[in-house]
């Protein structure tokens, strides 16, 4: 026989344990309801429980009777040892427990489940308050207080309690159900953990399981981890054809719909905010969503937003390409991605290759966006995600490879990004140098200009009567210096929704000067990136940092190398320290 599970229900106070074991004990007639003896008098407010006095609690102890005990809020709990027993029988138990004894347990019975039950700050202390028993300062460190995790190897449900008691208690059973009752795709989870391929169909029905939270959060890590590294070119065209039937999809009445795309990690390099206006001034329809900065200083969504509205819906999205022929727009409102959360949440911190996964996932988004044609930057650097043109080029034709399988045509570029693009790190101080490119101003930054020709003349490419890249540039560059790009850009914005006032850069600042001579032989674009973000971007639009030297450039000891911006004087001190401490690696003079 089967031995039960011992369910272990613990969280924090306020987050309604007692009330979702009563609402499941009155429902679901599957598990038996442990009851904790406790030393409280009987009839106390709260669960009903054995009480015991101190003295006779210690000699159970001393005797063994019970499986677990602990101490907290002056009392002392316990579960009697004839729990085992029912497990044995292949009984379920719930009981009612502490986050501290969870390691203990698990070496007691033969299968431990963490029911971890929680709800947001707010709630709980709504909660705590309701019981009138602490004052509101009681209550507010109460809920600050932090609680150290629990072991990552014990079989954890979370249910987040935070909406009427029916739909806890649904959301408790169900997470009490799962784990229970594997789900039918739980062989597909162990196969793909052992190395083994899955089709179109697998993966399917084991997103689907993932997406209605019927695995533990163990598991689903252990999944995406090793999905990561473990894909073939098959498996990766799979997963982008299962994530677009998994969005919603915006039509278009259009026979081009085009978008772009970048790898990203290259400091400045804002051409989106260049290339779209020359795109749409031309006449094709790019409806361009964009993610907001994770690890950057800025992107492309955060660049937007010191000019425009970019929280817009799909109804939205469409009305500002009727209108202007082109959007630039923040991802978020339109083709969120939890499973994406999940895997970044885990693999950005430990600086994890998600690059295959990545295809699916961005191809998958573009097809729910409605695009037919994508151009997808790849740079590589030292300090970019791809590290060297070869590896740019083997992710770039994967790109093109699975952008066939969905139906899209897709175009790689591989581009240097051995430095930053642009001068301006930061958001307002990149759509500075935009705004420079698109009026033609001779301070504009000649690479950003130039990049971004570069992808309008491969995309103004796939209008039918272009014919060329070449020809593809020629146009691009006349809208350019026409205006119409400036124009075009100035019509999107009022489509979205044009902010009050801009976004500027930051009125702290702070230069930071070259401690000898010589010629500037590189710049680290990821320490650059890191000071920026020091400075408060990209939540602070207004910061970042402003280049002043360039590449090849030849400086003197004192000759100012940037400008750090920011509108919190603290926020620039810090800043300045830190440029201070990592100047060497950022600027490299020679």
């Amino acid at each position: 026989m089967t031995a039960g599970i011992f369910f272990f229900v613990v969280g924090p106070s306020g987050a309604g344990k007692d009330s979702l074991i009563e609402g499941a004990r009155r429902l679901d007639s599957r598990f038996y309801f442990a009851r904790r003896a406790i030393t409280r008098p009987a009839g106390s407010p709260g669960e009903d429980h054995e009480a015991l006095d101190e003295t006779t609690f210690a000699e159970l102890e001393e005797r063994g009777e019970f499986l677990i005990t602990w101490s907290a809020h002056g009392l002392r709990y316990g579960l009697r040892r004839d729990l085992l027993t029912l497990l044995a029988e292949g009984r379920h138990v719930i009981a009612n427990g502490s986050r501290s004894m969870i390691a203990e347990l698990a070496t007691r019975v033969p299968r431990l489940v963490v029911i971890e039950v929680s709800a947001p700050a707010d709630v709980l202390a709504v909660r705590i308050l309701e019981r009138g028993r602490e004052t509101p300062e009681q209550v507010r460190l109460r809920v600050q207080r932090e609680v150290a995790p629990h072991a990552a190897d014990v079989e954890t449900w979370r249910v987040v309690n935070d909406g009427t008691l029916e739909q806890g208690i649904e959301r408790f059973i169900a997470a009490l159900g799962h784990a229970a009752n594997p789900p039918a795709s739980a062989p597909l989870l162990h196969a793909k953990l052992a190395c083994e391929a899955l089709d179109e169909t697998q993966y399917e029905a084991l997103l689907h399981d993932i997406l209605e939270l019927r695995y533990p959060d163990r598991e689903i890590d252990r999944f995406l981890l090793h999905a990561c590294s473990h894909l073939t070119d098959a498996e990766v065209l799979g997963l982008a054809r299962v994530r677009a039937k998994l969005m919603p999809r915006i039509e278009w009445h259009e026979p081009i719909v085009v978008d772009k795309h970048s790898m990203g990690g290259i400091p400045g390099s804002r051409i989106t905010l260049i290339v779209v206006p020359i795109v749409a001034a031309y006449g094709l329809a790019m409806p361009k969503t964009s993610s907001r900065a994770i690890t950057s200083a800025a992107g492309t969504a955060d660049a937007m937003e010191t000019v425009a509205r970019v929280d817009l819906t799909a109804q939205e999205v469409r009305r500002c390409v009727e209108e202007a022929r082109a959007c630039i727009a923040w991802n978020g409102r339109l083709n969120h991605s939890l499973i994406d959360d999940r895997i970044n949440a885990f693999t950005r911190p430990l600086g994890l290759d998600t690059n295959r996964w990545s295809v699916a996932s961005i191809l998958s988004k573009k097809v729910s966006a409605g695009s037919t044609h994508v151009i997808v930057d790849l740079p590589y650097g030292p300090r970019a995600k791809l590290h060297t043109a070869e590896e740019a080029r083997a992710l770039g034709d994967l790109f093109e490879y699975v952008g066939t399988g969905v139906g899209l045509h897709v175009k790689a570029l591989v581009t240097d990004g051995s430095g930053p693009i642009g001068r301006g790190i930061g958001p307002a101080l990149e759509v500075r140098d935009v705004g420079l490119v698109l009026d033609n101003d001779g301070a504009a930054p000649v690479d950003l200009r130039d990049k971004a020709l570069t992808f309008a003349a491969h995309i103004l490419a796939w209008a039918p009567g272009v014919g060329d890249v070449i020809e593809g540039r020629r146009i691009a560059a006349g809208l350019l210096a026409s205006g119409a790009a400036r124009t075009a850009f100035e019509r999107i914005v009022d489509a979205q929704g044009r902010r009050a006032q801009p976004v500027l850069p930051g009125t702290h600042v702070h230069a930071v000067r070259a401690a000898h001579g010589g010629t500037v032989t590189s710049i680290d674009g990821w320490s650059i990136a890191g000071i920026a973000r020091e400075a408060g971007a990209p939540a602070d639009a207004g910061a970042g940092i402003d280049l002043l030297c360039r590449v090849g450039q030849t400086v003197a000891a004192g000759d100012t190398l940037y400008l750090i911006h920011a509108n919190d004087a603290a926020a620039l001190d810090r800043a300045a320290t830190l440029a201070a401490a990592t100047l060497q690696t950022g600027y490299r003079i020679e």
